[in-house]
């Protein structure tokens, strides 16, 4: 019912506008009024154009948008699991882009210089993959020009202004430094039914892959701090609609500290 409202609304101005014009030609008069009708008239039709014009239609449903991606995130994290690996998926930038890689346990493996997919080097065995925010990374840096600072301050606000104003995934978004970690707070998550199909079939999958939006986090935390980021830990609260994640730097995962740890 909503989607035609627009249409309704463009359709109610042109004919008024058709009346106005009636109205103005049937009277005849030639003074301030008739020119007063006439204005209004042009006013209306040219409203009632500009509306129709402009209406793109309603958005996706952001229930089927969160749904889209589920499969993929938990096919990836299946076929890891499958082939004995078992630690956190870290994020690794590589001149300009960023690398996803998978090791069997929670170490980061030297990375080879070739780019196959498979590591084995040296008795190190991981995954390499492009995060599944590689498509909506290059989107944001194409379309809304997104340059990733390096400063700390300025990268935890960068973070919020993607979430709540280019992607408008969340109501508010807080990105915070706790330790040497980044902590960011996703209230109002407009995707959280993709959070809830996601971890029916394994929690595990969000932090070995990671979604989209999970991934796209720890992919801008590792450009700007210019080392590998891995995603820590995950919570989600169904009823707030709130999506916490902890996204923890290579040296302070090496250290066990933080409070991912205590998951």
């Amino acid at each position: 019912m909503t989607q035609n409202n627009p249409y309704r609304g463009a359709f109610l101005l042109i004919l008024a506008a058709a009346g106005l014009l009636v109205i103005a030609a049937a009277t005849g008069r030639g003074d301030i009024t008739t020119a007063t009708l006439v204005l209004a008239g042009a006013g209306c039709f040219t409203a009632g154009v500009f509306l129709l014009a402009l209406h793109k239609g309603e958005p996706i449903d952001s229930e089927i948008t969160a749904l889209l991606p589920v499969q993929g995130t938990v096919t990836i994290a299946t076929l890891c699991a499958d082939l004995g690996l078992q630690g956190n998926a870290w994020f690794v930038p590589n001149e300009g882009a960023v690398i996803e890689v998978i090791p069997v346990a929670g170490t980061l493996p030297a990375l080879p210089e070739d780019d196959y997919s498979y590591i084995t080097k040296d008795g190190e065995c991981a995954v390499r993959i492009p995060p599944t925010s590689a498509p909506l990374l290059a989107h944001l840096r194409e379309k809304h020009a997104l340059e990733v600072p390096d400063e700390e301050k300025a990268l935890l606000a960068c973070i919020t202004e993607v979430c709540d104003d280019l992607l408008e995934v969340a109501e508010k978004t807080e990105a915070v430094r706790d330790g040497e970690n980044i902590v960011v707070t996703l209230a109002g998550y407009r995707l959280i039914p993709g959070c809830r199909a996601v971890r029916a079939a394994s929690p595990k999958c969000c932090t070995m892959v990671g979604c989209p939006i999970c991934s796209l986090l720890a992919a801008i935390a590792a450009l700007g701090t210019g080392g590998p980021i891995t995603i820590e830990h995950t919570a989600v609260d169904e009823k707030r609609r709130t999506v916490r994640v902890i996204l923890r730097p290579a040296g302070a995962a090496a250290r066990g500290a933080g409070p991912g740890n205590s998951r």
